[in-house]
């Protein structure tokens, strides 16, 4: 069945509180839901959410490069969809953020024709996907006893693993006594991970991560700026600490220059900024080849986006490490009318078609925008 109608609802979700990235304080997630309509009835639905300053992406600059691909898709089957938008990547350069919607949305589409689980879809009915994938919980307060506090929250609620985000003002001396008093209020049973957001300099790194190699920290993430390769190689060969690359991975051609540089032990892959699903499968595979671990990690976009990047996660045995896709209780409303349960630091993977959730289609009126120009 031909595709008949692909339509874009861009919306801007408030965020509860401001998170904390490379590029300052997030308040607000702005996207697209994409919904691509079949003569079938079905409706495939993805989530093209750039996050701006990554790599000079924007939400305008995304709608702007899906108005002439839209065009090419419509009337297309659903599978020829997907490999005119594959062919497309050898000759035309479009924001990754504009890859992963149009994919997700045809990938959901169809697998709910087929009846099968996007997850399914991705390993080509080759094997069974993960049913649960183990998450972090995101500590991002900065004062001592409400880091503490929050940490034990996350233990409380099931999570068995914490990313704490670091270089956020403190002196050293704090800092460190943060990290310490974290460890000991969640004990050693715990994953505990840092992410320093691009914010370190190299000397400063060596000092805290050497200050806390007893603390059993699981890896630090992005601690030097995304293009500083040399001292991301040169920390790996100063402290015991596993070094995690994210900004720095943004497509296929940079993570095999990451692996090159022996600059990571671990990738952490956004397939919203690295070019979609099938993009982020090759990135693992390779990674995985050169004894590089991955870890999938949502944008802190609406639901669609997070569950399809779940779907991702569980067609990955490759992947062993918690995930960092415990973001929508980060946002005003996550867009979907089912609930994405995590239990015991695990997210289910729904098992019905497609995606296997449904979009809250009153929620996206209620945040939908018009104006987008510069976001």
């Amino acid at each position: 069945m031909s595709i008949v109608d692909i339509l874009c609802h861009p919306y801007r979700i408030p965020l509860r509180t401001g998170v904390s990235t490379a590029h300052g304080k997030l308040a607000v997630r702005s996207g697209a839901i994409l919904e691509v309509r079949s003569a079938s009835g079905h409706i495939g639905y993805g989530d093209a959410a750039p996050l701006a300053d990554f790599h000079a992406e924007t939400l305008d600059s995304v709608l702007q490069s899906l108005t002439p691909l839209l065009t090419q898709l419509q009337g297309r089957e659903p599978l020829a969809a997907l490999s005119t938008l594959y062919n497309l990547l050898d000759s035309v350069k479009l924001p990754s953020a504009t890859v992963f919607g149009l994919e997700v949305a045809l990938l959901d589409l169809v697998s709910k024709m087929r009846g099968v689980p996007l997850y399914s879809q991705l390993l080509h009915d080759s094997g069974k996907g993960k049913s649960a994938i183990p998450v972090n919980a995101v500590i991002g307060a900065s004062g001592i006893d409400e880091t503490v506090q929050a940490a034990r929250m996350a233990v409380q609620r099931g999570f068995r693993c914490l990313k704490l985000k670091v270089a956020n003002g403190l002196s050293e001396e704090d800092e460190i006594a943060r990290i310490a008093a974290v460890r000991q209020a969640v004990g050693s049973d715990v994953g505990l991970r840092l992410d320093a957001n691009e914010h370190w300099d190299f000397e400063r790194a060596v000092r805290v991560l050497n200050a806390c190699a007893s603390y059993d920290i699981q890896y630090v993430e992005q601690p030097f700026r995304a293009y500083d390769l040399d001292s991301m190689y040169r920390l790996r060969q100063e402290v015991a600490i596993p070094v995690a690359a994210d900004e720095a991975v943004y497509n296929l051609e940079n993570a095999r220059r990451i692996v090159a540089w022996e600059a990571a032990d671990i990738l952490i892959i956004k397939p919203q900024m690295t070019g979609g699903l099938y993009m982020s499968r090759q990135i693992i595979h390779e990674a995985t080849r050169h004894n590089v671990q991955c870890v999938v990690t949502d944008a802190m976009e609406s639901g669609i986006g997070v569950v399809a990047t779940l779907h991702l996660a569980a067609a990955s045995p490759e992947v062993t490490l918690p995930c960092g896709l415990a973001t929508l209780d980060l946002l005003a409303d996550d867009l979907l009318l089912e609930a994405l349960p995590i239990e015991q630091g695990s997210m289910t993977v729904p098992a019905g078609p497609g995606l296997g959730m449904s979009l809250d289609q009153d929620a996206l009126k209620k945040y939908a925008v018009k104006e987008v120009r510069g976001e």
